[in-house]
């Protein structure tokens, strides 16, 4: 991998001198943040960034060597206040998000902070009281945000442009194998040494599909919720779930969200959110930013979007706070509840039956019978695994596996 430092100045269209590139430095460059270093050569070389060091407890490739430190506290002193990084980009364990964002905001630095932002409620507002008091801002990497059709959605359930929206669903069936959850001590953990970790499906690898979900229908803040109703469930040998629906039900008039995941599906398929409404639906392959609505007559429109990388637009924001972040801290409020009830409720119950390894070693991982169909029947019920009978029910249901969780302030 080859990655570029320094790049040159940002121009304007007539040649004159532009803004300097930010000063950036990057905690975590295995795991995602390998994919922002590839990000961050291509800013270097646009004249946006520069990267004045890298942070990891493993040796660096050879070509980040010479601005590589084990510790951010080490990257801060060699750096001087002359040269301290602008934008610290977190790409770290869940557990390790806080105390970073917190020494990289006491140092005066911008923080763009990997999904989920905290593994507790309770860090989300001393996180958002450090930024505040530092003047410093927080971009968290929900880069599925950056999407302009979730911003379509979220202005056809405000405007109600469909009629009355009836729920705002997300789907999402990937194929998770064991050296994914073998991949580092933390992985399919909810806690661990005594620290939360949060590693569900429903927090980390579909994270994106709940928060977009939760943005559409209008839920940022704590505040905004009344209530989350869980069925965590897990078919790898993992402490967290694999297999999740959520009912999230709004503090105010607005409609609930309804979200089913799994990482133990036959194949790995596009995820997705939908608006619900009286009059026709729309759905987002928000991976793909494309959707299709249907109106009343049946008639079919299918779109396509523009997406913008959530750095670039931390990078705006800091040479320009005219420029309004697309990802703040503060929109992840509703989310950090929907992390806290999953945290609060008990453990993910196994699933017991229906379900079958395939592959060998490492590459092996387990399918639930019919868990596509199981997924798509709660969503269109909105009612938990478990809860679903008649001809359709599952025969992994367990009574005591769906638990509800109400917000402290409610």
């Amino acid at each position: 991998m080859s990655v570029r430092t320094a790049g040159a100045p940002v121009t304007t269209e007539e040649g004159t001198a532009g803004a300097a590139p930010v000063r950036v430095a990057l905690v975590g460059t295995r795991g995602f943040g390998a994919h922002h270093l590839v990000n961050l050569d291509r800013l270097v070389g646009e004249g946006l960034a520069e990267l004045v060091g890298v942070v990891d407890v493993a040796e660096p490739p050879a070509e980040l060597a010479a601005i590589h430190h084990p510790t951010l506290g080490g990257l801060l002193a060699a750096l001087g206040e002359e040269r301290r990084p602008e934008v610290v980009i977190i790409a770290t364990p869940i557990d390790t998000h806080v105390p970073l964002a917190l020494e990289a905001l006491a140092a005066g630095s911008h923080v763009y902070l990997e999904k989920p932002p905290v593994p507790a409620l309770t860090d989300l507002g001393m996180l958002a009281e450090a930024a505040d008091a530092a003047h410093r801002t927080i971009q968290v990497g929900f880069q599925a945000r950056g999407g302009a059709g979730i911003d379509e959605l979220r202005e056809i359930v405000r405007a109600a442009t469909l009629g009355k929206v009836t729920a705002v669903r997300a789907y999402g069936a990937w194929v998770r194998d064991r050296a994914y959850y073998h991949r580092s001590r933390w992985a399919g953990r909810r806690r661990l040494d005594g620290r939360r970790v949060a590693d569900g499906v429903a927090t980390n690898p579909l994270a994106h599909s709940v928060h977009a979900a939760l943005a559409i229908a209008g839920l940022r803040r704590i505040e905004d919720v009344a209530g989350v109703t869980t069925e965590l469930r897990r078919a790898h040998d993992i402490e967290a779930d694999d297999t999740t629906f959520l009912r999230v039900a709004p503090a105010g008039d607005g409609p609930p969200v309804l979200a089913a995941l799994t990482t133990v599906a036959p194949d790995s398929s596009d995820p997705w959110v939908e608006v619900l409404a009286e009059k026709g639906r729309v759905r987002l392959w928000y991976t793909a930013d494309r959707s299709e609505r249907v109106d009343a007559a049946g008639t079919v429109t299918r779109s396509e979007y523009a997406r913008t990388d959530l750095v670039q637009n931390l990078l705006a924001h800091v040479r320009d706070r005219s420029v309004a972040l697309i990802s703040p801290l503060e929109d992840s409020g509703a989310f950090s509840a929907v992390l806290e009830a999953i945290q609060s409720v008990p453990d993910p119950l196994p699933i017991e039956a229906g379900v079958t390894w395939e592959g060998e070693g490492e590459a092996a991982h387990p399918v639930v019978d019919d868990i596509e169909a199981v997924l798509l029947r709660s969503l269109d019920e909105g009612r938990p695994f478990s809860e679903l009978d008649g001809d359709g029910a599952v025969p992994w249901a367990r009574a005591d596996a769906v638990s509800s969780w109400t917000p402290p302030s409610a």
